[in-house]
């Protein structure tokens, strides 16, 4: 048999697929909020809130695969 030549395709990590999750329900919820008419400074609290959990839970997921 012939061997493969190039480069093998890698999986993405389960971090990488939460990036794009919570990218994805980041704009969804902005968008929400906003036609929603609700005042801006509870937007901005509400936005910076989940932008923070997103990211404390993609670091965890990441530092759980890296052993760490």
């Amino acid at each position: 048999m012939m061997a493969k030549k190039g480069k093998q395709m890698r999986r993405l990590q389960v971090w990488q697929y939460l990036i794009g999750i919570f990218v994805v329900f980041w704009i969804i919820f902005a968008i929400v909020l906003f036609l929603g008419d609700i005042p801006f400074f509870v937007i901005s609290i509400a936005l910076t809130t989940i932008a923070a959990l997103s990211f404390l839970i993609v670091l965890l997921a990441w530092a759980y695969q890296n052993n760490l």
